[in-house]
Parts: structure tokens; sequence; C-alpha cells
């Protein structure tokens, strides 16, 4: 298994993370927190699984979306303290490198061996 990066140990600026925006970044996790609940719901009320991935779906993008948005604000923060001479371009840029690698990662989880479709057919031959 591979190791996450590990951001705390690199130097940072000190900003809070969001600065200045951090009333939009609540405003959209407080979206994400009710489409979460209303999944939760779907399925507690036995809505079909296609619309529940459907709405699953759009929770992902909304994460996603809230990710990037950090990263970008992350990032200009940290090009901001080169500018100002409080980081150097390399502990910049090895920050950089470590959140790139953890925004890429993609989750390779196999399903729960708890899990049950409810049928026993395996479909890896069909065409």
């Amino acid at each position: 298994m591979d190791q996450m990066p590990v951001l705390a140990e690199r130097p940072t600026t000190g900003e809070s993370c969001g600065g200045e925006e951090v009333g939009l970044l609540r405003q959209r996790l407080h979206r994400i927190s009710g489409q979460v609940l209303g999944l939760e719901r779907m399925i507690a009320d036995g809505r079909p699984c296609a619309e529940v991935l459907v709405q699953l779906a759009a929770a992902q993008g909304a994460l996603r979306a809230l990710g990037l948005q950090l990263l970008a604000l992350h990032t200009r923060t940290l090009l901001d303290a080169v500018a100002a001479a409080t980081a150097s371009p390399a502990e910049v840029a090895g920050e950089l490198t470590a959140l790139a690698t953890l925004a890429t990662r993609t989750p390779g989880h196999a399903p729960s061996a708890r899990m049950s479709t409810g049928t026993t057919t395996d479909h890896r031959d069909a065409p």
C-alpha cells in the first residue's frame, strides 16, 4: 500500500484553510452535506439504485470541485509566500508535488465482501 504524502511536515505559510473565502467554502460544504443526507434518505426510502447512483455522482462531483477550489486557493497562497520571500521555491515545489500526488490519487478499493448484489452470476465474460 502506498503512503499518503505528509503535508503537515512541510513548510506552510501559516494561512488558514480558505483564507478570505471561508464563507464560500462553508456554503459549498453545507450543500454537499445536504446531498449526502439526501443519499441516506434515498437508500432508507428504498429508491431505485439508478436514482441513488445519479445523486451519488453529483455529490462526488461537488466534492471534487471543492477539492479543486481548495487546491487553487492553496496554490495562490504558496505563490504569494514565494513572492514575499517567506517560503523558498524549493519548499513550495515540494508541497505542490505532494498535493498533486494527493489530488490525482484514485481510489482503487475492491468492493466490500459484505456488499451483495443479490445475484451469484459472474458477468466478467459477458459481451
